[in-house]
């Protein structure tokens, strides 16, 4: 529901929390309880690149989400919050909604934490019409039709309570902006991300967007299928994001195969898979999951060997590991995995003499149409001795993701960050003709 934060004192809404959940371990001992409080500020700016004209959107929300456990169950429940005297009812609604089935599984103990914070940061119209006109104005190649161009801050304050004394309070936020460009073989989508009122590598954007159109726009011919393929990082991402999917605790679940495969080399020595809450080149920056567990570098892949996966307590709990701090929540249910910052380390290897490059990827309705296999629509170039020889028409790939990551043949140092791609970073990726291209 709607909130200012004249309606809402948050201070307020976490005392009343503390005390709601005191008061039901009282009444309710031996329970486990858990609550989590979040307030949030969207604001989104379409604007019109042609006419400089915009639509502004904008609304927030609170709500809260009980966690309850006994020896026999588990509830849980999620509720929308008008103010400190509806706290209370998430907690009674997971109670009662108790479960039977397999023995629960706690968080680990809330962290010590620094002084609470209480504070939503303000969102600023005026700063999106401003960022609006400079991304369209400097970035956008010239003569190339914007189909679209969406820029949005949102801001979240939340704090985390516990029923055996723990409480956590903290914020994030982040600005992004969406361009949408039209081109004579489809439409490219490229985005920027950071905290908010962060630096946007403006350059970076603008330098893809550019060599995307020219690989798209003229004569081209049909790509030698035998010649190696160089993904470049903005038709890499998607791959890479489905990798970071596949690593989630939930998902290795129900892959046995791949939860036995910890500690063997399944992928070849130039891949080591990182995520990072902190990395300076990623679109988010945390310290704490929405389970109070400190966020902390997790490699994944060590140079081809799997060393683990993206955990929430519970996935950490059922797979025998050590919670790593990705358990972060939606609004309808319990914390799952997620990764933050996961890119692929990058090294710097050298290219192929001679080889397919793709630069460009073209919109296409999803890049995952089944579980585990991407696809993907780019264009670029045929490059022999370092030189583009020839345009290459758009190409249609559909590549089983573990398959094709054990194949890859070099990494290269390019590493960039891609909102569009839940995300993920990669450098420029090098792999041998592949079957599905």
């Amino acid at each position: 529901m709607p909130v200012t934060s004249q309606e809402l004192e948050l201070r307020a809404l976490a005392e009343a929390a503390r005390a709601e959940v005191d008061a039901f371990v009282r009444e309710r001992a031996p329970a486990s309880v858990e609550l989590f409080l979040q307030a949030g500020r969207r604001l989104s700016l379409e604007y019109e690149a042609g006419t400089g004209a915009s639509l502004l959107n904008g609304g927030g929300s609170v709500w809260a989400a009980a966690r309850v456990w006994r020896e026999e169950g588990s509830g849980h429940a999620v509720l929308p919050v008008g103010g400190a005297a509806d706290v209370g009812r998430v907690l009674r609604a997971a109670g009662q909604r108790m479960g039977s089935g397999p023995r629960p599984v706690l968080p680990p103990p809330l962290s010590p934490a620094g002084p609470p914070l209480f504070h939503l940061p303000e969102l600023s119209a005026s700063r999106l019409r401003g960022l609006a006109g400079q991304l369209v104005q400097e970035v956008i190649p010239p003569g190339v039709v914007v189909q679209a161009a969406v820029l949005a801050q949102s801001a979240a304050w939340f704090a985390l309570v516990r029923g055996e004394g723990g409480f956590q309070v903290g914020s994030t936020s982040r600005e992004e902006a969406f361009v949408r460009c039209e081109t004579s073989r489809g439409a490219l989508v490229d985005a920027v991300a950071s905290p908010l009122e962060g630096t946007w590598n403006l350059a970076a954007l603008k330098a893809r967007l550019a060599e995307a159109v020219e690989a798209l726009e003229g004569p081209a011919e049909a790509a030698d299928p035998g010649l190696p393929l160089v993904l470049r990082p903005a038709v890499a991402a998607p791959l890479v994001a489905a990798l970071a999917w596949m690593l989630r605790g939930d998902v290795v679940a129900s892959t046995p195969a791949l939860a036995r495969a910890v500690g063997k080399k399944l992928f070849p020595s130039v891949l080591s898979v990182e995520d990072d809450p902190l990395h300076p080149l990623g679109t988010q920056l945390r310290s704490l999951d929405d389970e109070g567990v400190p966020m902390r570098v997790s490699r994944l892949i060590e140079e081809g060997r799997l060393q683990g996966f993206l955990h929430s307590a519970t996935t950490a709990a059922s797979l025998g590991a050590e919670p790593n701090g990705r358990g972060l929540r939606a609004e309808s249910s319990p914390p799952s995995p997620s990764p933050v910052n996961l890119f692929i380390v990058p090294r710097g290897d050298a290219l192929p003499s001679h080889y397919t490059e793709l630069v460009a990827r073209i919109e296409t309705f999803t890049t995952m149409p089944r579980p585990g296999t991407v696809s993907l629509v780019a264009g670029g170039w045929e490059v022999h001795e370092g030189r583009r020889v020839r345009r290459v028409a758009p190409m249609e790939l559909s590549l089983p993701v573990l398959e094709t990551f054990r194949v890859l043949r070099g990494v290269g140092a390019d590493l960039t960050f891609f909102p569009t791609a839940e995300g993920c970073g990669t450098p420029s990726l090098v792999f041998p003709p592949l079957p599905g291209a």
